[in-house]
């Protein structure tokens, strides 16, 4: 990403050294020398030019000079050298009587220079300047550049909704410049931003557009061999064939990209390549590939970035992956590897939920070694009373039934396990989470956000063995869960979970896990696309002699709910079903729930809503031995 940028800069000077006027112009440069430079891109070939250029005596020409070599040197993480040629730059342009021509050249490098350096104060200054410099101007490619910078900085901030009037103005440049060299850096990023307006929106034209962009730029990057660009193309069509659930299309883009980074020169990070591929295979249930995938993208990560925030993301989704697909002793050693990295704020919860989890897999290999030895024991207690067979046979039928009857029962369990807290959720709230400390950087505001997320995932690893919680403690977790999908859906939803006051909530139990699917379909699903305040409300009551669990969104509705809602609705209906076929099995009980659309109208809230009812026994803790 380093490198396109600087690419993109360094392009975008030769052109405009081209197309300078009056006596701002530096002769000793030609396009074609520019093109050469970005087919080129070494460090011998952009030396030779700038000596040539130092050599001029031209100061116009010195200018573009310090411009090259100050856009070789940010990628490389060169900034205290490369801060001091912007600052002589700057100098040098306020000496000259082009100051108004060149001045935003300076500006665009210092917006280059505080983005890299994730200094976004320091950005948000000179990206505005670049911005006003290039109006005055008339320069339509240079406004265009700053405005790539303040719509970085807007999404950096999580400020997503400024950004459209800035990615729709952008646009409207692009498609007025003939095509040059920029030509697919330009339709490239135009197709990003259009498909990351998708992902928060859901609107599918804008995913159609982001396509029709992406395929002009890669119609230009073929004819200029530029492998950059074609691997940017490639991920937008992936992201859009996943989209369509076509994930054997989107593998074969994932392959393509991968296929072109390895044509790119200079060395590159596959990771987040490799990584699609391994979801991609993921959503098609072939765990086995996936988690081959996610393997790779771990050790590219790890080969060109070391442990940095990205790849803390990438643990906490391949730690996901692994657990999906039933791998405990990877779920296990990535873990691991996620609470080493991040050890200064999970460390002694991280810990405690890897210990649990190896004595649950030791536990599970005991278990396992005695049930074999307990069958070929049967087996040749079978075979020593052949003599019975009558007798045998009987006992064996019934044995077989019973054996049905609990691998049932563990099939459940097993399912239920595998259906926990969707895994997308645990990587958007931790990106999220990453932009709040990016924007904020408020120690304390992070630290409680921090440790909300970490109560939800230490809940969620550990209703894979705790059967029931009291309604007091899933009150709380549903609290800390809502208060962290606030921050990824900002001023979207409301919500209310309350318990009459006659129910004992520090005695009472339910089991464990069995509202959170319906609260997140709501959040994830219901209220997309709606105009209006979305509310949720959780009401436990006692109804007779039974608590009765009321779950009510003022969302779209089943009726006018999207396929994929509908999928998660029934995801959600699976999860209760089993659990209370677990219930009733094991406490003999008569649990039942119901969905169906309601008009919501608490708190002046209208909308089709959906209201969930759950019907259970009164399970107080000496009834129970969780």
């Amino acid at each position: 990403m380093q490198k396109i940028l600087s690419l993109l800069l360094l392009l975008f000077c030769g052109n405009n050294i081209l197309q300078a006027q009056n006596n701002c112009n530096c002769n000793q440069i030609t396009q074609q020398q520019v093109d050469e430079l970005r087919s080129n891109y070494d460090s011998a070939s952009i030396y030779q030019i700038i000596s040539k250029l130092y050599q001029s005596n031209d100061k116009n020409c010195l200018v573009i000079a310090y411009n090259i070599e100050i856009n070789y040197l940010l990628p490389k993480k060169k900034f205290d050298i490369a801060l001091e040629i912007i600052q002589k730059q700057e100098k040098l342009i306020n000496s000259l009587s082009c100051k108004k021509e060149l001045i935003t050249y300076s500006y665009l490098n210092y917006s280059n220079y505080y983005k890299l350096s994730q200094d976004y104060e320091g950005l948000s200054k000179y990206a505005f300047k670049a911005l006003e410099t290039a109006e005055a101007n008339n320069d339509k490619k240079k406004e265009f550049k700053a405005i790539t910078f303040i719509v970085f900085l807007n999404t950096r901030q999580n400020q997503h909704e400024k950004n459209w009037d800035y990615v729709k103005r952008a646009e409207k440049i692009i498609l007025n410049l003939d095509e040059d060299y920029s030509f697919a850096v330009n339709y490239s990023w135009l197709a990003f931003e259009y498909e990351q307006k998708y992902s928060t929106t859901g609107r599918r034209t804008l995913m159609d557009s982001a396509v029709m962009y992406a395929k002009k730029a890669q119609s230009a990057a073929f004819k200029r061999n530029d492998y950059v660009e074609i691997i940017r193309c490639f991920r937008v069509f992936e992201s859009y064939a996943a989209s369509k659930e076509d994930y054997r299309k989107a593998i074969l883009y994932s392959d393509s990209a991968i296929y072109f980074s390895k044509k790119v020169k200079t060395p590159n990070n596959p990771s987040a390549l490799y990584l699609s591929k391994a979801l991609d295979y993921q959503d098609l249930k072939e765990f086995n590939e996936a988690q081959k995938w996610v393997d790779t993208s771990i050790y590219y990560a790890e080969k060109f970035e070391g442990r940095t925030p990205a790849t803390l993301v990438l643990y906490a989704q391949a730690a996901k992956l692994f657990e999906a697909a039933g791998n405990l002793p990877r779920t296990i050693s990535t873990l691991k590897l996620y609470t080493k990295l991040k050890d200064s704020v999970f460390q002694q919860q991280r810990l405690e939920k890897i210990n649990e989890l190896e004595q649950k897999y030791q536990k599970s290999k005991n278990e396992k070694t005695i049930k074999e030895l307990a069958q070929q024991k049967s087996i040749y207690l079978l075979l020593a009373l052949a003599g019975l067979l009558g007798v045998a046979a009987i006992a064996f039928f019934l044995r077989q039934q019973s054996l049905k009857h609990k691998k049932n029962i563990l099939e459940t369990e097993q399912r239920l396990n595998r259906a926990r807290m969707n895994p997308h959720f645990f990587f958007n709230a931790l990106t999220t989470l990453q932009k709040f400390a990016l924007r904020d950087n408020d120690g304390q505001a992070m630290a409680s956000n921090l440790s909300k997320f970490s109560n939800i995932m230490r809940e969620t690893l550990e209703s894979t063995y705790k059967e029931y919680v009291t309604i007091e403690q899933e009150i709380d977790f549903l609290n800390e869960y809502l208060e962290v999908q606030k921050i990824r859906f900002p001023q979207t939803f409301s919500y209310e979970v309350v318990a009459d006051k006659e129910l004992e909530i520090d005695e009472l139990q339910i089991p464990a896990m069995i509202i959170q699917p319906f609260v997140e379909n709501s959040i994830e699903h219901g209220f997309v696309g709606v105009d209006y305040a979305g509310k949720i409300a959780v009401h436990f009551a006692k109804d007779n002699k039974e608590l009765l669990i009321q779950i009510t969104d003022n969302g779209k509705g089943l009726n006018t709910t999207a396929k994929e809602n509908n999928e998660h609705i029934s995801r959600a209906s699976q999860i209760i079903k089993d659990r209370i076929y677990l219930l009733n099995i094991k406490l003999k009980t008569k649990a039942g729930f119901s969905i169906d659309n309601a008009q919501f109208t608490e708190n002046n809230s209208t909308g089709n809503g959906v209201i969930v009812k759950i019907h259970l026994p009164l399970l107080y803790k000496n009834q129970t031995n969780t």
